[in-house]
C-alpha cells in the first residue's frame, strides 16, 4: 500500500468513520464511496458478495474516540469479510453517515501495489455513473 501523505491530514479530521477512493484495486481499478450530487449514493467496488460496506481495507478510517464508544466492535476473521464484519460492529452506524474524505472522493490518495502488471480496469458505465465522482476517479488509473 501507498498513501499520500495528505491522507493523513484528512484521516485525523474523522468524526467517526470516513472513506476514500483506493486505486488499483479489485477488476474495476477503484475502491470508492459513489458520491452523487455531493453526497454518498453507494459503493463501487469489484467485489460487492452482499457486502453492505464492500470497501477495501485501505480505504477507510474510524476515530478512536467513536471506537471506544462501541465495546462491541470486533474484527471478525472471514477471509473477504473483514472490512464488511468490522464495519457492520461498528452499529448503529449506517453507510450514509460516512464522512467523504480526498475531495468528496474524487481523488484516490491510497494505492494497491504489487510486483506484477495489472489488468486494464473495466470500462466505467456511464449510463448508470455517468454523474458521480467516479468519472473523475477513472481519469486518475492508467
Amino acid at each position: 500500500m501507498i498513501f499520500s501523505s495528505f491522507s493523513y491530514f484528512q484521516i485525523r479530521q474523522t468524526k467517526k468513520v470516513s472513506m476514500f477512493p483506493v486505486g488499483l484495486c479489485t477488476k474495476f481499478g477503484i475502491s470508492s464511496p459513489i458520491v452523487k450530487n455531493g453526497k454518498f449514493s453507494g459503493f463501487y467496488d469489484g467485489w460487492i458478495a452482499g457486502r453492505r460496506f464492500p470497501v477495501d481495507m485501505a480505504g477507510f478510517a474510524v476515530s478512536v474516540e467513536f471506537l471506544l464508544q462501541r465495546p462491541n466492535a470486533t474484527m471478525p476473521y472471514r477471509a473477504g469479510f473483514e472490512e464488511d464484519g468490522f464495519l457492520k460492529s461498528l452499529a448503529p452506524f449506517d453507510p450514509r453517515e460516512v464522512e467523504l474524505l480526498a475531495d468528496n472522493c474524487t481523488k484516490i490518495l491510497a494505492w494497491h501495489t504489487q510486483t506484477k502488471k495489472n489488468e486494464p480496469s473495466a470500462p466505467l458505465d456511464m449510463k448508470l455513473y455517468g454523474s458521480t465522482n467516479l468519472v473523475e476517479l477513472k481519469k486518475q488509473i492508467v
